[in-house]
């Protein structure tokens, strides 16, 4: 670690850069701040020094940013933004939090993973009232009115800001009774020549890892689904083979309700992130610290977790 003193200069210097960038100007920053246009001045001009390049081109009568100080800002209005969230977290901690969070998940995870957590939110902060949207497609958040979604794999729109709940392994899997009237495959050039349920409906392939080597296997099968649960059935049902996380396979797996194919083979895990905009309400805010938090969504599956 750093010089402390050094280190609480330059979050001050970024603090005062990240409100002169959201004020417009070094006059209004300055206003804003409660400083002489000076000291913002000389903040700035230090980070500057600090890094070795120009942040912002400015006169008497323009401000603009260099684009090395665009990509700086997005730090900057970071740590001011998460300083903020966190002072707002410690003073709903003083009185009981009240307001309405609306949330969305799919379905499958959501009762899995998802639904024991908010039971137990609900049981903390009983004046807060939820809404619980359980859908498998992608919603608009902004559009839709949500503060907070929970998607998997990774985010699409940079205008939002995604934190992972959990990393979660995946297994290939197929029901006894689909092994029973085709040959396990022992090879992974095999897989290709077996039928899967298909999920979601737009995967064309899986993508494995045997000895050190990625390899694209082609997805082929007569059932394809938008839906978890309805795979896991299918799955279950002997109607193909499919990659399945921990949460739905491990129980299954120690039971002999399902059979693990090449388990020498690694997929990749599955990343379950939570989703919202760069502001949110004190609740959501408060909903948000307690997912990334709760046992009840972390909780570590049972069985053999491949590592890809």
């Amino acid at each position: 670690m750093g010089d402390p003193a050094q280190i609480l200069d330059e979050l001050r210097a970024m603090a005062v850069f990240a409100t002169v960038v959201r004020c417009g100007s070094f006059a209004a920053g300055a206003r804003a701040l409660g400083l002489t246009r000076a000291v913002v001045s000389h903040h700035v001009r230090a980070l500057e020094a600090k890094l070795g390049v120009p942040l912002a081109q400015r006169s008497t009568r323009s401000f603009s940013l260099t684009p090395a100080g665009e990509a700086f800002r997005v730090h900057c209005e970071r740590l001011l933004d998460e300083a903020s969230d966190g002072i707002r977290g410690m003073e709903l901690l003083r009185a009981e939090p009240r307001g309405e969070v609306r949330i969305t998940c799919s379905h499958h995870f959501g009762n899995k993973r998802i639904m024991p957590a908010l039971l137990e939110f609900r049981r903390r902060y009983p004046a807060i009232r939820l809404h619980v949207a359980m859908n498998d497609a992608n919603v608009d958040l902004v559009q839709q009115g949500f503060e907070l979604a929970v998607r998997a794999g990774p985010l699409a729109d940079s205008a939002l800001v995604a934190r992972r709940l959990l990393r979660e392994p995946t297994f290939l899997c197929a029901a006894p009774s689909y092994l029973r009237r085709h040959r396990a495959p022992s090879t992974v050039e095999e897989l290709q020549e077996h039928r899967w349920v298909v999920y979601p409906p737009s995967a064309r392939s899986v993508t494995v890892r045997a000895d050190g080597v990625e390899v694209a296997v082609p997805l082929h099968g007569d059932v394809v689904t938008d839906n978890a649960a309805a795979r896991l059935a299918f799955v279950l049902a002997g109607e193909g083979l499919a990659r399945l996380p921990a949460y739905d396979a491990a129980a299954l797996l120690a039971t002999g309700e399902l059979v693990h194919v090449l388990p020498s083979v690694k997929t990749a895990p599955l990343e379950i992130y939570l989703v919202h905009a760069q502001r949110i309400g004190p609740s959501a805010l408060l909903l948000r610290d307690f997912l990334l938090s709760s046992d009840s969504v972390s909780a570590a599956s049972t069985g053999a977790s491949p590592t890809w």
